[in-house]
């Protein structure tokens, strides 16, 4: 009989604990304030920016944290368990953001775009 062993990699467990902190200790505090005013929370997601979770299945060379889809769906859970907006705002700037340009951009356009969205730059600049 062959068993599964189901636990995360240390690095995707400390991704993790990460993600789940921030959730915590940033996301869940703030973000009932941002519903009240019905603004977005631009604030959260420069910081989920600064953090590298735009660039998570994004190779170093075009500015990502050269991880993958399974390291993004690990913060998506854990952003997900505090509140689905915010989650669902990281999942859609990959996604449908940045993503098409990954798989079906020129190497030209890779390197100038990515670098550019995989670190949330461009939600700096927008609030």
């Amino acid at each position: 009989m062959i068993t599964m062993d189901y636990r995360l990699s240390p690095e995707l467990e400390e991704l993790r604990r990460t993600v789940e902190e921030f959730a915590h200790e940033v996301v869940a505090p703030k973000i009932g304030d941002f519903y009240e005013r019905h603004e977005f929370p631009y604030e959260i997601v420069r910081e989920m920016g600064r953090m590298g979770l735009f660039g998570l299945p994004f190779p170093e060379e075009y500015g990502g944290m050269g991880g993958d889809y399974l390291a993004l769906g690990v913060a998506l859970e854990e952003l997900a368990r505090v509140d689905s907006s915010v989650a669902i705002t990281l999942e859609a700037g990959v996604s449908l953001g940045a993503m098409p340009v990954f798989r079906y951009g020129t190497e030209a356009q890779k390197r100038e775009w990515l670098p550019r969205s995989a670190p949330a730059r461009s939600w700096a600049r927008s609030a």
